[in-house]
Formats: structure tokens, C-alpha cells, sequence
């Protein structure tokens, strides 16, 4: 607006009803006229730095451990994610810092689509194994399972360990068939 015309415009007389009598509290501030007002929300950079990070790059964005904690991989932050009544929290030398509520608000949208899109749910396929030959038999072993298979092949060690792992490879099981196993459990 020209500043003269503003001028002009806060200098001219305001014609009221007759008897009007405008109740002013103490604490209120008068605006000339045509002036709007805007609510200023307070804004949290870091959050929505976080927020755009996931949802724009989320391959930058990996488990740090399954299920609770998301790490950003270059540069190594975590973020406690479990659950959303506890919250979101930094994790800083095995420490968790909450978020503001504010600030929850603006990443949590970008984590749970992070984590729909990244859901590793159950594939029905075994995982993979090492094989190896030790005193005259062959022996099968994974890092997830505490148990290990035998047999006089390779496969006869797989299909051991796979029934020990797994009630569905126990289906194919014949009667009278012996099942050698063992506990890597101490």
C-alpha cells in the first residue's frame, strides 16, 4: 500500500453509531485498520529437518536395532521409535531424550511411513546357512538359530537343522526317522 494512502487513511475519522461506547480490556492493543493478524507458530527446524530427511531420502534411514531404535546412516543419529505412547526420543551414548510434543508431531507422520514402507514381515523362508564337514559328518548352522543340524551329506545336515528351526519342514518328517540336532545354547 502507498504510505501515503495508509497515512491518510489512519488520520481520517472513524464515523460511529450514535451511542456506541466500545468495551476496550486493559491488555488489548489497537491495529489500524486493514491490518490482519497472523498466528505465528513457533517452528522447530531440527523436527522438520528430521521429518524431511525420512520422507524424502528413507534409504538414508536404516535399523540400528530391529523394531526400537532408526539410525540416519551418514551421519549416525538415533532416534528411539518402538512405540508412539512412549514417543520419539534421540538416543545419545545409550541415553533417550524425549521430543517435545510439538516436535513428535512433526516427525511421527514421516516415521510411520517410513516404517509401513519398510515392514519386513514374515517371508516363510528360512535363512541362510553355513555348512561345513567336522569329524566325518557334515553340520548346518545360522547365526539367528541356537541349533545346529548333522547328517552324512549336506543335505541330509540341512533337512536336520531346517526341522529343528521349523514346524513346517517337520511336515515332510517319515516315522521312525531319527533327527539329529543340537543346542548351541550355553
Amino acid at each position: 500500500m502507498n504510505p501515503l494512502k495508509l497515512i491518510a487513511r489512519m488520520l481520517s475519522p472513524v464515523h460511529e453509531p450514535a451511542g456506541y461506547q466500545p468495551v476496550m480490556p486493559d491488555d488489548l492493543t489497537i491495529l489500524p485498520p486493514g491490518v490482519e493478524v497472523v498466528a505465528v507458530v513457533k517452528r522447530h527446524p531440527e523436527a522438520e529437518r528430521i521429518a524431511t530427511s525420512i520422507r524424502d531420502y528413507p534409504g538414508d534411514w536404516s535399523w540400528r536395532m530391529k523394531g526400537c531404535e532408526l539410525e540416519h546412516t551418514p551421519t549416525g543419529f538415533v532416534m528411539w521409535v518402538a512405540n508412539e505412547d512412549y514417543g520419539l526420543a534421540e538416543v545419545s551414548s545409550g541415553h533417550r531424550t524425549k521430543f517435545k510434543p510439538e516436535e513428535q508431531a512433526i516427525i511421527w507422520p514421516a516415521v510411520d511411513a517410513w516404517l509401513a514402507a519398510h515392514k519386513v514381515g514374515f517371508t516363510g523362508r528360512l535363512p541362510k546357512v553355513k555348512i561345513w564337514r567336522y569329524a566325518g559328518s557334515w553340520r548346518c548352522m545360522s547365526q539367528q538359530h541356537p541349533w545346529a543340524g548333522a547328517g552324512d551329506t549336506p543335505e541330509a545336515a540341512y533337512r536336520s537343522w531346517a526341522r529343528a528351526v521349523s514346524v513346517e519342514a517337520r511336515t515332510d518328517q517319515r516315522p521312525g526317522e531319527i533327527l539329529h540336532v543340537w543346542s548351541a545354547t550355553r
